[in-house]
């Protein structure tokens, strides 16, 4: 699988005006997913900033409601999607690309950032009330398989998740109710 991103497609959020907050553009689950056989695949490009990660949590929600993944495991996958994205966002890349894959029963999330780390204007604190440092943990328990891939300008964050999925005529308010 080649992941490739190109500058000329424009981020997914129309961009804030100085001092405004930034709009969501709707998420279309239906054109961003391709589905072949059992296979289901989905990915979005935004930049590395932690103002899109909720933008990168959202994009996994709809895919996951769409290939009817349990509320639970939905919950879980959201969780790891969150802290790959975030790591991505404050690690300083520029880019970051977001893509979850359905086949089986497993969901594989892949967060790849590319671009040149920035170096961080502040040290890192390690002290025990340090909230940075738990993502990785969060990731690692969630999920049945992680792996990390480093590249010179690029870095791979890979996770798996078994996941159920709701029986067959099930609607969405049965699993809500149950």
């Amino acid at each position: 699988m080649t992941l490739s991103h190109t500058a000329a497609q424009p981020p997914p959020m129309a961009l804030p005006l100085s001092g405004e907050q930034p709009r969501t553009a709707p998420v279309t689950p239906a054109l961003a997913h391709a589905r072949t056989g059992m296979h289901r695949h989905g990915m979005i490009a935004l930049p590395a900033e932690e103002r899109w990660v909720h933008t990168a949590r959202h994009f996994a929600a709809s895919l996951l409601a769409r290939w009817d993944v349990v509320p639970e495991d939905q919950d879980s996958v959201l969780l790891i999607v969150g802290e790959l994205a975030g790591n991505a966002a404050q690690h300083g890349r520029a880019d970051m690309i977001v893509s979850l894959s359905f086949e089986g029963r497993a969901v594989r999330i892949e967060v790849a950032d590319s671009g040149a780390t920035a170096p961080s204007p502040h040290p890192r604190c390690t002290g025990a009330h340090d909230e940075h440092g738990r993502g990785v943990g969060i990731v690692e328990l969630l999920a049945d398989w992680t792996e990390t891939l480093e590249e010179r300008h690029r870095r791979r964050d890979r996770a798996g998740v078994r996941v159920a999925t709701a029986p067959a005529g099930a609607s969405r308010a049965d699993l809500v109710l149950a």
